[in-house]
């Protein structure tokens, strides 16, 4: 029988093991250098700047939102792959479309927190939250700020209606507004409480349907991502909330398990289809609409997509996906397989300047012919046991899902510094296992036993 000095041996060995995975961890995240070498990259004459992405057609722009450690960030690259510009003015970056008409412009909303000396009286909170809605070109970083508003939530999407017109996602009142940007005058477009129980959703009111995405289609009615009623809404601009056409129903996650970003694909180029990424899910959806029935028409996941938040069709048939606690955005080309990525922090949109706004361009993957790809994986590497272990990753992130609610490791993992994913929370949960028997095995190995849950006595 092993000694105990076999035993404390293994403990300490398995310790150290774990140790050296967390300490690779952080290396390849310092190597591939995260937001603070973007930043540097973006401080360099143009000529100097190090290609960090693969060359590809047309200029990338991607937002991100903070986590620990981290500095949200809007980050632009170039077709060769240099970074061509960043911006972390804000706390949040979140919308992000080109304007039409530019070919390097861009409008993004984001964030950031107020001390509560600037917060309207009405607020009545210690903290409250400028929203932004700003244009700038990242070519030559010329920036005007297009409208402003104070609330105590962070505004996710804005779409743009016309010269002087927004359509907003008021994630903070539940609602759809449309507001003048140069009068200021808002005309409410729709109010969720008038067709959804507030006893639903998420905590009534601070965060009751996480209204994350809002679109006015071609035919004027409007689409809106309810997050936390896991659907994707449409609204007729006379008739109101369409719900022989919602997308999804509450807490059938079979369908969708808050969602984000949805994008309409119409009939024209081969919908109706709606493209979501299926957030807690892991996963990319595509539904297509027949019959007066939506029914999915393509899914897609590789071995590494941890909690995808974004995912344009683009007009070449390839999908752009942000998979926020995977750190990258990739091109999925039309058979499924990884063709172009790039690695950044907690990514949440990410758009390809050189096509239209988000899946604007994009035929539905019923025309399209596009296959599923989906927990067995979507392999870059031709290499078997590359392959072998990529699908042993899926595998045990379905085994993990299986046994602990997504919300959960996805909320751990997004809380956790920057360089930390989701192999390393596994890594530090495993140690303090290791930990824990060790400790106890100690305990039994001792002069000491416990009597009681207030006494114990040496033996």
């Amino acid at each position: 029988m092993p000694s105990r000095r076999t035993y404390r041996l293994v403990f300490l060995a398995l310790l150290v093991v774990s140790s050296g995975f967390l300490l690779n961890g952080y290396l390849t995240s310092t190597a591939r250098g995260g937001e603070a070498e973007l930043a540097r990259q973006a401080t360099l004459p143009a000529d100097e700047r190090t290609q960090v992405a693969a060359e590809r057609e047309g200029m990338t722009v991607v937002t991100t939102s903070s986590r620990p450690g981290s500095q949200a960030e809007l980050v632009a690259f170039n077709p060769n792959g240099t970074v061509a510009y960043y911006n972390s003015s804000f706390r949040k970056f979140f919308d992000v479309d080109p304007v039409p008409g530019t070919d390097r412009t861009v409008e993004y909303v984001a964030s950031r927190n107020l001390p509560n000396d600037q917060c309207p009286i009405e607020a009545n909170r210690e903290e409250c939250i400028l929203n932004a809605v700003v244009r700038v070109n990242v070519s030559t970083g010329e920036t005007s700020h297009v409208y402003e508003r104070v609330t105590h939530k962070d505004w996710h999407d804005v779409d743009r209606l016309g010269p002087h017109r927004l359509l907003v996602a008021d994630i903070a009142e539940d609602r759809v507004f449309v507001v003048n940007t140069t009068t200021g005058m808002q005309d409410l477009a729709w109010d969720a409480q008038a067709d959804y129980p507030i006893q639903g959703g998420g905590f009534y009111p601070d965060d009751w349907t996480h209204m994350n995405d809002v679109e006015r289609l071609d035919d004027g009615r409007i689409m809106v991502g309810l997050r936390n009623q896991d659907q994707v809404a449409f609204v007729h601009p006379e008739r109101g909330l369409q719900e022989n056409w919602t997308l999804g129903s509450e807490d059938d996650h079979s369908v969708l398990y808050e969602q984000h970003n949805p994008d309409y694909i119409p009939e024209t180029q081969g919908g109706p289809a709606v493209l979501v990424a299926d957030s807690e899910n892991g996963r990319v959806l595509e539904y297509q609409r027949s019959d007066g029935e939506w029914n999915t028409s393509w899914a897609w996941a590789d071995s590494e997509l941890q909690w995808p938040r974004d995912a344009d069709r683009l007009p070449n048939g390839h999908t752009l996906v942000t998979d926020s606690n995977g750190n990258r955005v990739v091109e999925v080309d039309r058979a499924g397989d990884v063709v172009w990525s790039v690695a950044v922090d907690t990514p949440y949109e990410a758009e390809r300047l050189s096509t239209p706004d988000e899946s604007g361009g994009g035929e539905s993957a019923q025309r399209l012919g596009l296959d599923s790809r989906g927990d067995t994986g979507a392999v870059e590497s031709t290499d078997e046991d590359e392959q072998r272990h990529a699908n042993l990753s899926r595998q045990l992130w379905n085994l993990i899902q299986g046994l602990v609610p997504s919300l959960l490791v996805n909320g751990v993992v997004f809380v956790m510094p920057a360089w930390v994913g989701f192999r390393d929370v596994l890594t530090v949960v495993g140690m303090g296992a290791i930990a824990f028997v060790w400790a106890v095995a100690e305990f039994r190995w001792s002069a000491w036993e416990l009597r009681s849950p207030l006494r114990r006595r040496k033996r």
